[in-house]
């Protein structure tokens, strides 16, 4: 097993001085809390192998192994070194309390590496112990054996992190000092502070440790890091031609991100019950009768035929390949668009460790690609069970090292060609030249692409120009979010959610700077782009575009409204007449025929569009049809309360949910009483239904004896009409 883990003890201080603070600021404990909670947080959603001790220097009890009566006394292990889980937060968050002891934080820094060390004894995998000293440095301390403690940090190799004031350079007379204070607001040290702050630079310096203070850490340690993956090489020789093969590993090099869902199984109330998952299936019927999973097939709909396909038959089917990675071609670079890379990620090829003669042949490949602009079309088959993709290896030189990177290409079916007509810029385009924009709008363009690069938009330690927002050091805020309310519900399970962290809510915001310097440049753009509301234009049918005057001494012909519902253009001089509801456009087709002027045949209409309301939802595979034919049946309501036809809409209603029942389709008729589409009311229409069988239909009271069904369509018929 790698050596990849890390041991950690953090030595909090919780003495006297630790509980002291001007009114409405936080105390240096809570605040050291707080960061003790965030470095758990991080380490338990990263699902981190590493194992964080704790260690109280001032509490009322002492439970330490080198405590004697009279050394190492006022100093507890409150929990010894071990994987982080929600009884540790919830011990830092609810039991750790300020004591009236005062304990010697020197001490502390012993038992932590005292502990550490025998606590990572016999262990494997750990490559490193940290110890962190979280305190203001206000207790006393004994440096008589500063030399020794030294010296041990040295030879057991630990890592000293100390988190607490402000350590940067102070007055020559200590006056100075701005750091006091873990949030920010200054407050002068006391003399036993600046003592403990000189003993403590001194250690650090010995012993090549870091130091923070609480304004640096909590910032750094409010965001959730992901969960740390070893990379895995994926090995398989690189084929080039019949001949030529060359050893390689794949490492990933950016992928997306899943977040592992483990939390989505919790813990019974009672520990001892062991939490599993019951999976049934039931029929779609009146009873939900229980199936089997033996007795079960997967079935697919080849028009109203569902076709068994058995396991064995898909394994059969499935397309058979060996793992291989082989070059189909070559071809310049500009020919593989950066739209076309898909995929969840890249990989980085390299030759496979300790080959010589492989990285010297790789390195030819690479660098004769990179010369020529060339890049490789590869095929690559992860393993046996795994679908062939192809894809693009691209040349990437460094003076450190070179690789390819991999990345996938779409096939044929995957394209979508999209034209969009561009901007006439160009004086030779002559394609919509009124659209044109002047200089002044491209000039008002530029001005804001070039105020909204991030690349120089913050400043670094020596006020330099530098990149805002790097990939590397940007947290994604949903899994943030997620991460903070599972916490907070794991430990507060009866409380409301948390309002969102106000890290989390400025990691939202725009940079400050871009904002100030895009407003300007927004405003241009404004001018410069003026927008107007554009009315629609009138429908004109063919009827209105050649309908001439009557006869000299008759009134003129009538004029075409727009709520005439009439198509407009030459389309409908062409369009044939439509005479049935037909099941491509059946509610088009029924507003054509009863808004015919010619000819009333709205009782016909409405038979032909409950006959295809039925023929859709009876052929519909699952829901797959349900939108379609609820859009009829709220255009064949609205028009029968237009027509006042409501007997005829609620006869036709009561017969369909007899039908619907009968055919085990409760659930469009549950969407149809959601939706409102059930009976018509008398406040909807004259002779419509009383409010109590509306209700009673609604409820699912009501008794109907079935009468005939329609006639249905059959599937030739459906196929004919399109």
């Amino acid at each position: 097993m790698a050596a990849n883990k890390e041991a950690i003890a953090i030595v909090l201080d919780v003495g006297p001085s630790m509980n002291s603070a001007p009114p409405g600021v936080a105390t240096p404990l809570e605040t050291a809390l707080e960061a003790i909670t965030m470095i758990l947080q991080r380490k338990m959603f990263a699902e981190s192998k590493d194992e964080i001790a704790l260690i109280l220097v001032g509490s009322d009890d002492t439970d330490n192994p080198l405590a004697n009566g009279e050394c190492y006394e006022h100093i507890s292990i409150a929990n010894p070194l071990g994987i982080v889980d929600f009884d540790f937060l919830q011990l830092v968050q609810n039991d750790i309390k300020a004591s009236s002891t005062a304990g010697d934080f020197l001490d502390g820094i012993v038992v932590g590496m005292d502990h550490l060390v025998n606590a990572v004894q016999g262990k494997k995998g750990f490559n490193n112990k940290r110890l962190i000293l979280m305190s203001d440095l206000g207790g006393e301390f004994g440096d008589d054996q500063l030399d020794s403690i030294i010296a041990s940090i040295k030879t057991s190799e630990t890592e000293l992190n100390v988190i607490g004031p402000d350590y940067e350079e102070d007055d020559e007379d200590g006056s100075g000092d701005k750091g006091g204070a873990q949030n920010g607001s200054a407050k002068p040290k006391t003399p036993q502070q600046q003592a403990g702050t000189a003993l403590i630079k001194y250690i650090l310096d010995e012993v090549d440790g870091e130091c923070y203070s609480f304004s640096e850490a909590l910032p750094a340690l409010a965001y959730f890091q992901s969960r740390q993956v070893r990379p895995t090489a994926w090995k398989c020789p690189l084929e080039i031609g019949p001949d030529l093969k060359i050893p390689i590993n794949g490492y990933v090099k950016l992928k997306d991100f899943k977040l592992k869902q483990s939390w989505k199984k919790v813990y019974a109330k009672d520990t001892d019950m062991e939490v599993g998952t019951l999976r049934t299936y039931h029929k779609n019927d009146e009873e939900e009768t229980e199936v089997d999973k033996e007795d079960m097939v997967e079935g697919h709909r080849y028009g109203n035929t569902l076709v068994p396909m058995t396991d064995d038959d898909k394994l059969n089917m499935k397309y058979k390949a060996e793992k291989c990675f082989k070059v189909l071609g070559f071809t310049k670079a500009e020919n593989v668009k950066r739209h076309e890379m898909m995929g969840d990620g890249v990989m980085s090829v390299v030759a496979e460790k300790g080959d010589e003669a492989a990285a010297v042949a790789l390195s030819a490949i690479i660098n004769a690609l990179y010369e020529t602009n060339m890049v490789a079309i590869a095929r690559r088959v992860y393993n046996a069970a795994s679908s062939p993709r192809v894809g693009c290896l691209i040349p990437h030189l460094k003076a450190g090292y070179e690789c390819l990177y991999w990345f996938e290409l779409p096939f044929m079916e995957d394209v979508r060609q999209f034209t969009f007509g561009s901007l006439p810029v160009k004086e030779e385009n002559q394609t919509n030249k009124k659209y044109k924009p002047s200089a002044d709008q491209l000039s008002a363009v530029d001005s804001l692409i070039t105020n909204m690069d991030l690349s120089t938009a913050g400043r670094d330690e020596e006020d330099k120009p530098c990149e805002v927002l790097k990939p590397k050091l940007t947290f994604n805020p949903h899994f943030q979010r997620l991460y903070q309310c599972l916490q907070h519900r794991a430990l507060n399970p009866d409380d409301p959610l948390p309002d969102l962290s106000p890290i989390i809510a400025n990691s939202l915001k725009p940079p400050e700077e871009v904002l100030t310097n895009c407003s300007q440049s927004m405003e241009t753009l404004k001018e410069k782009f003026k927008l107007e509301v554009v009315k629609k234009k009138e429908e004109k049918t063919g009827e209105n575009m050649f309908q001439e005057k009557g006869e000299s001494d008759g009134p003129p012909a009538k004029k075409v409204k727009v709520d005439d519902n009439l198509d407009g253009g030459m389309e409908d001089l062409a369009k044939s007449k439509v005479t049935e509801v037909g099941s491509t456009t059946p509610v088009d087709d029924f507003i054509a025929i009863v808004n015919r002027k010619d000819e009333d045949k709205f009782e016909e209409a409405c038979g032909q569009m409950q006959k295809r309301i039925q023929q859709i939802v009876l052929d519909s595979f699952g829901d797959q049809f349900y939108e379609k034919a609820m859009d009829c049946l709220k255009c064949l309501r609205e028009q029968c309360i237009k027509k006042l036809e409501a007997k005829s809409y609620n006869t036709f209603i009561k017969e369909f949910k007899e039908t619907l029942i009968s055919k085990a389709r409760r659930d469009f008729l549950d969407k149809l009483c959601t939706d409102k589409q059930g009976l018509i009311s008398k406040l909807e229409c004259e002779d419509g239904a009383s409010e109590d069988e509306v209700k009673q239909f609604n409820e699912g009271e009501e008794s109907q004896k079935p009468e005939q069904p329609m006639e249905e369509d059959s599937a030739d018929d459906l196929l004919g009409e399109l």
